[in-house]
C-alpha cells in the first residue's frame, strides 16, 4: 500500500538554517513594512462534541518544529507533500523545497528534521507497510533507506544522472520487493530490499509516481509525463495505458492527484486540468463530478476524499475550500487559513479519517 499521488509543484535536535524557518515576506503595509506570509501545515478535525462542526470549519496550525535551543516554525515554509505511515496514524513525513525530510511521531503536534537528510528536495517517501521503522526516500539521484526510525540512513541506489529518481514504493505483498522510477521512464525492481536492482519496465516518458491499489494487491498504477495514467493487473510486471478513457477530459493531462477509497474497492478519484473525475471500474472509464467551479474555469490545487467514507470530498482553489458530504451532489464553501499562500495538498490518514491536513506553499509575486 502506498500514499495518494499528488503532483509536486516544486532523531535528536538539528541545527537548521534559520532562513528556512524564520524568514520570508509578502506584501507591505504603509511605510513599507513587510507582511510575513503564513504557510506551512494546518489541521481540521471533526468535532465529536459539536457534530455540526465539520472538517474545514476550523483550522489549527501544526507548525512547531524542534530545533537546537528551542522551537522553530513551519509557517514560513512552502510544503510539497505529506506522507502518512500506513500503520501508525501519529506518524507522517513531510517534504519542502531544499529542507530535506521532516517527520512527526505525535500526529503533527511537533516536527523534527531527519538528521542525515537536512537539505535537498525529497521527491517521494515510501514506508514499509509491515515495518514502520523502514523508510525509503527518493531525493535527487539517490534512494536513501533507514531501518531504525530515522536515526540512520544509508544510500542503496545512486544514479549517474542528476535529479533522476522520481518515485519509490514497496510491493503490496512482499516487503523485500521495492520499486523505483526515474525521469527517463525506467522502472527498476529490487527483490532484496534495495541491495541490488534490475530493470522491470520502460515507460514512454518520465515516471512520476507508482502505487499499489490498497484493495487489490495485484493491481498497480503509474503516472508518466507524456501518456498519463497506466495500470498493471499482474503485480507491476506488464502495463496498459489508460489514456483512452481520459480523452474527453483534457486527454488526461496534468494529473495532480490520484486517490483510492476503501469503501468501494474498484473506485478511484483523479484531479487533472479538467477537474475532478471518478472511476468505478478501476480506471477503464471516468465521469466528471459536478462541482461549483466549472470545468477548466478555475485551477483546483488540492483534493482529498475520505478513504473510508467516499461521500466526504474536499477540494481547494487558491482562495476557497470546498466540501461535500453527499458524494459531490452538493458543496459548501469556507475560507482557507494562511496568508500569502496557496494550497499544495489535502491529506487524510487512512487510520484516522476524523482529521484533515492542509499544506500551503508561499505565493511569490511576479515582478
Amino acid at each position: 500500500m502506498k500514499k495518494t499521488y499528488r503532483q509536486r509543484r516544486r532523531l535528536g535536535l538539528i541545527v537548521i538554517v534559520a532562513a528556512f524557518f524564520l524568514s520570508g515576506c509578502v506584501g507591505s503595509l504603509g511605510g513599507g513594512k513587510k507582511i510575513p506570509p503564513v504557510a506551512g501545515l494546518f489541521q481540521s478535525r471533526q468535532n465529536q462534541a459539536q457534530p455540526q462542526q465539520l472538517k474545514g470549519d476550523v483550522w489549527e496550525g501544526r507548525q512547531r518544529l524542534l530545533v537546537a535551543g528551542g522551537f522553530g516554525s513551519l509557517a514560513n515554509l512552502s510544503l510539497l507533500e505529506l506522507y502518512p505511515d500506513p500503520k501508525d496514524f501519529r506518524t507522517f513525513y513531510l517534504s519542502s523545497p531544499g529542507v530535506g525530510l521532516l517527520y512527526t511521531y505525535d500526529a503533527a503536534q511537533t516536527w523534527q528534521q531527519a538528521r542525515e537528510i537536512t537539505s535537498g528536495t525529497v521527491n517521494d517517501v515510501a514506508i514499509d507497510p509491515r515495518s514502520t521503522c523502514t523508510v525509503y526516500v527518493a531525493i535527487g539521484n539517490q534512494i536513501l533507506k533507514t531501518i531504525d526510525c530515522n536515526r540512520n540512513y544509508r544510500e542503496i541506489y545512486l544514479d549517474s544522472r542528476p535529479n533522476a529518481v522520481m518515485t519509490v514504493t514497496v510491493d503490496a505483498t512482499n516487503s523485500a520487493i521495492v520499486y523505483l522510477g526515474t525521469s527517463a521512464g525506467e522502472l527498476f525492481r529490487s527483490v532484496n530490499s534495495g541491495e541490488s536492482w534490475s530493470r522491470a519496465y520502460q515507460f514512454d516518458s518520465s515516471l512520476r509516481w507508482l502505487a499499489f491499489d490498497p484493495n487489490n494487491a495485484r493491481r498497480a498504477y503509474a503516472l508518466t509525463t507524456k501518456n498519463g495514467l497506466w495500470r498493471s493487473t499482474d503485480g507491476a510486471q506488464t502495463w496498459q495505458s489508460l489514456a483512452n478513457g481520459l480523452q474527453p477530459y483534457s486527454q488526461g493531462q496534468e494529473i495532480n492527484v490520484v486517490q483510492f477509497v476503501n469503501d468501494q474497492p474498484n473506485t478511484m478519484y483523479l484531479l487533472n486540468r479538467y477537474g475532478l473525475l471518478k472511476s468505478g471500474d478501476a480506471g477503464d472509464t471516468w465521469q466528471a463530478l459536478s462541482l461549483i467551479t466549472l470545468p477548466l474555469s478555475t485551477k483546483i490545487l488540492a483534493f482529498a476524499v475520505n478513504p473510508n467514507n467516499s461521500k466526504e470530498l474536499f477540494y481547494a482553489t487558491a482562495s476557497t475550500f470546498y466540501r461535500s458530504t453527499n458524494g459531490g451532489s452538493s458543496w459548501d464553501t469556507r475560507r482557507l487559513p494562511g496568508r500569502g499562500a496557496a494550497p499544495q495538498f489535502l491529506t487524510m490518514h487512512p487510520r484516522d479519517a476524523s482529521t484533515l491536513y492542509l499544506g500551503l506553499s508561499i505565493v511569490t509575486s511576479k515582478k
